[in-house]
């Protein structure tokens, strides 16, 4: 995306929240308990919490004890319900996660009120989650997508990463981090203090970093701007911009075949050719085609205003704009027999590849990234009245309307075979033309996705010790699909609506001072991803998915020790799933239902000498309730663990603080995981052992504060391990069934970083 609209739309979005911080609002959806005051206690892995719902929330302090450049989402890797998995600790590249057997693209997350969940698949990106620097708490609800979330796509369960306000003080922050593979990262953020009743902070960021196996390197850029303006009446004004630009290279996904071959496996460092009839041409992946770059502003402007004293009246409009997206590595073929959709004139292009006697292109063979644009806006509205001193009722409405524009461009290559241009931009002129100069795209989709949410929550405190909460909404989406026509597609417009009434209720009982229970239920509703309306067969005709979250908890909180246990049951109807046919072609598939139940189980609490500890557990049993057919094939599926979930999560911390020095060892602990659907592929358990050391030295100068020096060092032991699944399959292994056979496709996965560590410095002005 050209970088001047990007940052014009930047100033006029900053001048916005300014000039009319009247009409607009503060905190955002479910932002939580903030607290910005001292050292914490404990390990800061687990505060008090007094919801009727399994919730839990990793404080600042804890996400600093962390490695630096780890992002939200890392950050929550020893939460109960949590399997986070990433390919490398520079907080930049992708990762995977699970929360009670929910993969990433079934769970709501949002960043000070803003969905960021992509708006036609449901992934969560890496570049949407900003700078951990500027992250005050992040928060998860393991089951409950809240009732006044702004999501279509959550099937249960919400995380919110929660910035950091700005301060009353004027003053800077600067932190400069170095680690393993020449990773670097400078931070700044300045604090204006209070200018004309605005307390402001702007902040930047410069990353790079080396990849950690393979060739290849990735960096990035971030800007924040943050902006509150607080009434003596209680009415607050709070405006967020946060723009994040970077360039990478993916890393590969082996099999397990490939791993075992070569623990560092990772995509070819030169052009791999074949010949063929006496022919050479380029075959399998490279490296240099693997890029991943991506530019997005997030903005909000959100706030409180007091009514009355019983009726609070909040508003948060925001706006998403995204471009970027990358390829899968595999060098495209194109010439003027490849109009098999029939909307292109390629009579100005070869008739054949052609290659230099060294296997390298001159031409026929093209980058070909799968870019997104994505532009989203929406608003949240709502009122807050306490209509006695036990009875409080809150009635709002969401609105968005998001737009993507999905392509797949030609891009001619180098000598040495990579892109000549990595943005792959609507307008950019290094794109592949046919002879009438229109760009030739081998997938050219805009999708408009109308949604809005009517909710009404009511919370009763019946008693001293009883609280009752009931809640429902009514959410209605309308997917409207332009197919403009490719190398494989004629055009064709198509929509989908879905809508339902989804309700929730819970019920908390505080028995004595320290012991508390409680029971929520609710229903949650996943719209299918955009793909739907595109793909062959019946695919548009894919339900929603739904689910019924019942859980049941305990909590133990004191000044000393706080516990928590949670039994859950979540049964899915619908499951969606995007596979092939036997043409080769995506579709979506229906595959039944799913019950994920188990328990979660976490403490923490103090020693003597200022010792502190933390633990969690997770059992999480994903059984499948359906055989699949595939192909005409019945697979044995029913019974069997959902792939990618490990049934057993077991995190251990120790830790030491006396204000001044900190340290902690923790092991992580992850169960064996399944590849595939028929349990016929798995790859074993781990534990992994993270280190982390800090001094926080206690004084400098008047001018230097708060000066801290720390220590991060992951996989101490430097295991060599299969931290989880990339990409499953329905069955690893052939099967037969009624005369049709089903071909054994093998999962990828994800390859444990080895030791990692990370120094940084930092202190405030």
């Amino acid at each position: 995306m050209n970088n001047g609209r990007f940052f014009l739309g930047l100033m006029g979005v900053g001048l916005i929240g300014s000039v009319s911080s009247y009409v607009f609002a503060s905190d955002s959806v479910d932002v939580g308990t903030v607290s910005v005051e001292g050292q914490a206690k404990d390990s800061g892995q687990m505060v008090q919490e007094d919801a009727a719902k399994a919730r839990s929330t990793v404080t600042k302090e804890a996400l600093n004890k962390q490695a630096s450049t780890e992002n939200g989402i890392d950050k929550l890797k020893y939460t109960p319900g949590m399997s986070v998995i990433s390919n490398d600790d520079t907080g930049l590249s992708g990762f995977q996660f699970t929360m009670r057997g929910m993969d990433a693209s079934q769970i709501g997350v949002t960043m000070d009120g803003i969905p960021i969940n992509d708006s036609g698949n449901y992934k969560v990106y890496p570049n949407l989650l900003g700078d951990p620097e500027n992250l005050e708490e992040v928060f998860v609800t393991q089951g409950t997508s809240d009732s006044d979330a702004p999501h279509i796509g959550s099937s249960g369960g919400n995380i919110g990463l929660v910035s950091v306000r700005p301060t009353k003080d004027s003053g800077a922050f600067v932190k400069q981090i170095f680690g393993s593979h020449n990773l670097k990262k400078t931070f700044v953020r300045f604090n204006t203090g209070n200018i004309g009743g605005f307390e402001n902070y702007l902040s930047l960021s410069h990353a790079t970093s080396e990849k950690w196996k393979g060739p290849g390197d990735i960096k990035a850029d971030k800007i924040e701007l943050n902006s509150l303006w607080r009434g003596d009446d209680g009415n607050s004004v709070n405006a967020i911009i946060k723009w994040h630009r970077q360039e990478g290279i993916e890393y590969g996904t082996p099999t397990l075949s490939q791993y075992h071959a070569n623990h560092k496996v990772d995509l070819p460092d030169r052009i791999e050719t074949k010949t063929k009839n006496g022919s050479r041409y380029i075959s399998g992946s490279y490296y240099k085609q693997a890029q991943n770059p991506f530019e997005n502003i997030t903005s909000s402007v959100t706030g409180r205003f007091h009514i009355s004293d019983s009726l609070l009246f909040t508003v948060s409009p925001y706006f998403y704009v995204a471009n970027g997206g990358g390829a899968s590595a595999f060098i495209q073929n194109l010439n003027s027999g490849s109009n098999k959709g029939g909307i292109y004139d390629l009579s100005n292009l070869k008739t054949s590849n052609q290659y230099k006697e060294d296997g390298v292109l001159t031409s026929g063979s093209y980058y070909r990234p799968s870019w997104t644009e994505t532009w989203r806006p929406g608003i949240t509205t709502k009122f807050d009245w306490a209509s006695s001193m036990v009875n409080n009722i809150e009635v709002g409405y969401w609105y968005e309307r998001a737009r993507q524009r999905q392509s797949k461009p030609y891009i001619p290559l180098n000598s040495d075979g990579s892109p000549s241009d990595i943005w792959a931009n609507f307008d950019n002129p290094n794109q592949v033309k046919d002879a009438n100069g229109r760009t030739v795209q081998g997938r050219q989709y805009i999708t408009i996705t109308p949604a809005q949410k009517i909710f009404l929550n009511d919370t009763w405190n019946a008693t001293d010790n009883l609280t009752l909460f009931g809640g429902v909404n009514y959410t209605h989406v309308k997917r409207e699909g332009n197919n403009k026509g490719s190398l494989f597609d004629q055009p064709k417009k198509v929509s989908a609506t879905y809508s339902h009434v989804l309700p929730n209720a819970s019920v908390k009982y505080q028995v004595n001072n320290n012991n508390s229970v409680f029971y929520n239920v609710s229903e949650n509703m996943r719209t299918p991803q955009n793909y739907a309306l595109y793909n062959a067969g019946d695919s548009i005709s894919t339900k929603p998915e739904l689910s019924w979250n019942n859980e049941l908890g305990w909590r133990y909180q004191s000044d000393a020790i706080n516990y928590s246990a949670t039994l859950y049951h979540l049964a899915f109807t619908n499951r969606q799933l995007s596979t092939k046919n036997s043409d080769n072609q995506y579709v979506m598939k229906n595959i039944g239902k799913v019950v994920n139940s188990g328990i979660e189980l976490e403490l923490s609490g103090l020693l003597p000498q200022n010792f502190n500890y933390y633990a969690s557990y997770t059992y999480t049993k994903s059984e499948q309730k359906n055989d699949i057919s595939s192909n005409g094939v019945t697979l044995p599926t029913k019974g069997n663990q959902v792939a990618g979930v490990p049934k057993h999560i077991l995190n251990l911390m120790l830790g030491y603080d006396n204000g001044v020095y900190y340290g902690s060892l923790a092991e992580h602990i992850v169960g064996k995981q399944y590849g595939d659907m028929t349990n016929e592929q798995s790859i074993p358990g781990y534990g992994i052992l993270d280190l982390s050391l800090g001094y926080r030295i206690p004084y400098v100068s008047t001018t230097i504060k708060k000066p801290t020096v720390r220590l991060s060092v992951n996989n101490l032991l430097n295991k060599d391990y299969l931290s989880g699944v990339d990409s499953n399959s329905f069955s690893s292994k052939k099967h037969t069934s009624n005369g049709n056979t089903y071909k054994a496709s093998s999962p990828r996965y994800l390859v444990g970083e080895e030791r990692f560590f990370e120094v940084s410095l930092e202190a405030s002005f």
